[in-house]
């Protein structure tokens, strides 16, 4: 069954629990809109694994002549599975701090940055997770989509790095993006800060652009009813030092023809769960959990945790699609 997060909290008598979904929801879009497929639990061993048929190619009709058969076409089917994976992470917290608060609630602010950095590593697993490389994490879109026929532009470059160049191939920016959207009959469009001002640009020129407000009071940006979502960054620590990676990668160099530096792409997905891009999590509710320190027990130093089960999954590739090559530097 499909549920999104949203639906997962009503009815829940834990407040508490109820305030951690909210904050998933608040601070991550495409959270908001992404339905997944509840229905995975342990079936022996020690892997949650979700099953599923992709489609990869469509079946075809054909006249024919009489006394003649048809010629035998089918639907190309495949057999896919992907495993969920656990992310999230703890923190640590003086029960002297929390007596000490006061005003501000200092177990809060953490609980509230742990699920920000929590979406943060899944909006950029959703792009660019690669379990092969890494078997702690899922297989974001990049991997997904590479050699598919849902990869638009893979051979040439689009320059839109100044406002000149964006207005000088605006018609093209404007028809590479409409075929990635007709295409895949996308509900969004995902992609970093530096592209969203491009396209938001393209659409304002063009006369495209719309606004309005969701539940949390954010704008919603869309172009031809198409939702524009950038997924922001990720971001890693090392010691004293911060760094930020956009999800959708910026800078990127690739061959096309030439040696190129400083490309994007631009992500298109169509959310359904039975035909689309969808996300996969445990039976029930149990996707989401929290745990909370208890003060009253003994021990100076507490530790509170935050983690979410899930993994990305295309049900037909001909419901996502890449825009390669665009060029922003």
């Amino acid at each position: 069954m499909a549920i999104t997060l949203d639906e997962m909290k009503v009815g829940m008598a834990d407040k508490v629990f109820e305030q951690v979904v909210d904050t998933f929801l608040r601070e991550s879009e495409i959270l908001q809109l992404l339905p997944f497929d509840n229905c995975v639990s342990p079936s022996g061993g020690s892997t949650l694994t979700y099953t599923y048929v992709q489609t990869v190619l469509p079946s075809t009709a054909e006249f024919r002549a009489l006394n003649t058969e048809f010629t035998d076409s089918a639907a190309k089917l495949e057999q896919k599975s992907a495993d969920l994976k656990i992310f999230g992470g703890k923190f640590p917290l003086d029960r002297v701090l929390k007596q000490s608060e006061g005003k501000f609630n200092n177990m809060a602010f953490q609980m509230e940055q742990k699920i920000k950095a929590a979406i943060s590593l899944f909006h950029y697993t959703l792009i660019n997770g690669d379990s092969t490389t890494n078997n702690k994490e899922f297989d974001g879109l990049d991997k997904m989509l590479a050699g598919t026929k849902s990869e638009f532009n893979k051979s040439a470059v689009l320059d839109i790095s100044t406002a000149e160049k964006l207005k000088t191939n605006a018609d093209q920016f404007y028809e590479l993006l409409t075929t990635l959207i007709r295409d895949t009959d996308a509900d969004a469009l995902l992609m970093n800060s530096k592209t969203i001002a491009k396209v938001q640009t393209l659409a304002r020129i063009l006369g495209y652009k719309t606004e309005s407000e969701e539940a949390f009071g954010k704008k919603i940006v869309s172009m031809d009813g198409v939702r524009l979502m950038d997924l922001k960054n990720h971001y890693t620590v090392s010691g004293s030092q911060a760094t930020a990676v956009p999800c959708v990668k910026d800078g990127i160099a690739r061959t096309v023809s030439t040696s190129q530096t400083g490309l994007t792409d631009i992500y298109a997905v169509k959310f359904d769960v039975n035909d689309g891009f969808h996300g996969a999590t445990l039976t029930g509710t149990a996707g989401i959990s929290k745990y909370l320190p208890d003060f009253t027990e003994p021990g100076a130093v507490k530790e509170g945790e935050v983690e979410m089960v899930a993994a990305a999954i295309l049900k037909n590739t001909a419901h996502a699609g890449v825009l390669r090559n665009l060029k922003l530097a």
